[in-house]
């Protein structure tokens, strides 16, 4: 009887430890989707920038900035969880110093636009997609030279639309992650299938379709379109990123910037970073021929 009673114990306390573990993944991963909705501030420097609304196929009022093409060029520029259209200036301003045009908006539950929640790159490919129609629709573009650079969960969705529309001409993905369900457990693993469950469920009870997002799988489909991939030598998942760029390292341009995190490319390389986005936008868009960017001049 002592035996059963020090056994019972012992798997009651495994029970409790084992709930524990499942219930802190649980609330650090629900913690993902309640983040500060804060207003993009305007620079100086776009004060000229047009005001717009994109309307998604749910129907979400989606708000932004649009600087019109000078050079018939375009690129659809897309952000990260709990940011804004904001943070993705510095690559609007490269190219729109080069004469593109450059929209930058707000994702679905982010900043101005509508949506009540972020569904890390799932229902944001209607909010991509209603961005590109906008853009094509313009009088100073050429529909034949419309890009799309996307970031983080910007970057999945940016993936996705690419991988189903091929006049999408050229793509640049800034620390993508190779499938959305990766990017929701990985940082979980540590007590393997307890705590990745944990992490799993806020996901889940939104109705969020965790196998549809698959960057690694997605980038196949753009290929020979050109495809620039760049992420940071210090972001989390190493190993997730060593498996993508073998994985695209036949037919795509990668880049690690050493001593980068989860974005910020271009206070890391100030002349680098800016001179390699434009290479590659210019030899996309502007120089013509599917390969012609694949690999463009380091």
């Amino acid at each position: 009887m002592k035996w059963r009673r020090v056994v019972a114990a012992v798997v009651v306390l495994g029970v409790l430890a084992t709930l524990a573990l499942f219930a802190r993944a649980l609330r650090h991963s629900e913690a993902y989707f309640h983040y500060p909705r804060v207003a993009p501030e305007r620079p100086a420097d776009f004060a000229d920038a047009q005001d717009v609304r994109l309307f998604t196929s749910d129907g979400l009022e989606l708000r932004g900035w649009y600087v019109p093409s000078r050079n018939r060029a375009a690129v659809v520029m897309t952000h990260g969880l709990s940011q804004t259209r904001a943070d993705v200036l510095p690559e609007a301003r490269i190219l729109r110093d080069a004469g593109y045009g450059v929209l930058l908006f707000d994702l679905r539950a982010h900043g101005a636009s509508q949506g009540e929640t972020s569904t890390w790159g799932d229902l944001e490919r209607r909010d991509v997609r209603a961005a590109l129609e906008f853009v094509r629709a313009r009088p100073d573009v050429d529909p034949g030279k419309v890009g799309a650079l996307g970031f983080s969960i910007g970057s999945a969705a940016v993936a996705e639309v690419a991988a189903q529309d091929k006049d999408v001409r050229a793509v640049v993905l800034l620390s993508p992650f190779n499938t959305l369900w990766l990017a929701a457990a990985y940082d979980f693993r540590r007590f393997g299938v307890i705590t990745q469950t944990g992490a799993l469920v806020p996901f889940w009870r939104r109705g969020i379709q965790l196998e549809e997002v698959r960057t690694i799988d997605a980038v196949d489909h753009i290929r020979p379109r050109p495809l620039f991939i760049v992420m940071g030598t210090e972001e989390s998942g190493q190993p997730l990123a060593d498996e993508l760029f073998a994985h695209v390292r036949e037919y795509a341009r990668t880049w690690r910037i050493q001593g980068a995190g989860h974005g910020g490319f271009a206070t890391v390389e100030p002349t680098e970073y800016p001179r390699r986005l434009r290479a590659f936008f210019d030899a996309a868009l502007l120089a013509g021929g599917e390969g012609s960017a694949a690999n463009p001049a380091p």
